[in-house]
């Protein structure tokens, strides 16, 4: 059992994978996504959550570093009250990426800003269904039943709309093959806690996509 500090030059320094099996996947979890993606753009709310999660970010669909900028603009026009913009960054990264939470959350929180309740609550329904799997996964007890996350992303939007709790400390930890990310948080009244997020699919794109850049 280890204990890593959350690092990604130390973890694609550290660990390979095959760079053809890393592509296959790729190509693999990009057809499972738009599969799923089309569904649910359809209105079919029926759709593995999870595994549209796990498509996209195994695929490493949408802009990659744009997106992350996108969000990031998007969270600072939100805060400030300016939610056309914080829409309109929400809506470039969904059109990419239907399964980011961030892209949901941006543009449910934008249109109850703008009053337009109607849209706000198809944003809503997609974003709670899409955290609900997360839900679904586990208690985030234990390594045994840890919350399944795909990114970094979706732990710390769970942990902050869903549990309500502040990030302290975040640790990688390696047990049996598997990468968890261990969290050390709080809620409201100050009580202190340790969350279990499973960080597989995270670790997974990180050294497929390190394997890839050194074979360039």
């Amino acid at each position: 059992m280890k204990i890593i500090r959350f690092t990604t030059v130390v973890i694609l320094a550290s660990i390979s994978v095959s760079s053809v099996l890393a592509a296959d996947d790729m190509q693999a979890a990009r057809a499972k996504y738009s599969e799923l993606a089309a569904k649910v753009r359809a209105g079919d709310s029926g759709v593995d959550w999870k595994a549209l999660r796990v498509a996209a970010a195994i695929g490493e669909v949408g802009s990659g570093s744009e997106d992350f900028k996108n969000i990031e603009n998007g969270y600072s026009a939100l805060n400030e009250g300016r939610f056309e913009e914080s829409l309109k960054f929400g809506r470039e990264v969904e059109d990419h990426n239907i399964a980011d939470v961030d892209a949901h959350y941006l543009a449910w929180r934008s249109l109850v800003g703008l009053g337009r309740e109607g849209e706000a609550d198809k944003e809503r329904v997609l974003l709670a269904a899409l955290l609900q799997s997360i839900t679904d996964s586990g208690d985030g007890k234990s390594v045994k039943t840890a919350w399944f996350a795909t990114t970094i992303r979706e732990t710390y939007l769970y942990m902050g709309s869903v549990l309500n709790v502040q990030l302290q400390e975040h640790r990688t930890w390696k047990q049996d093959g598997h990468y968890y990310d261990v969290v050390a948080a709080k809620d409201k009244d100050g009580k202190q806690m340790i969350l279990w997020f499973n960080a597989d699919t995270e670790m997974h794109r990180q050294m497929a996509a390190g394997e890839r850049a050194m074979h360039k």
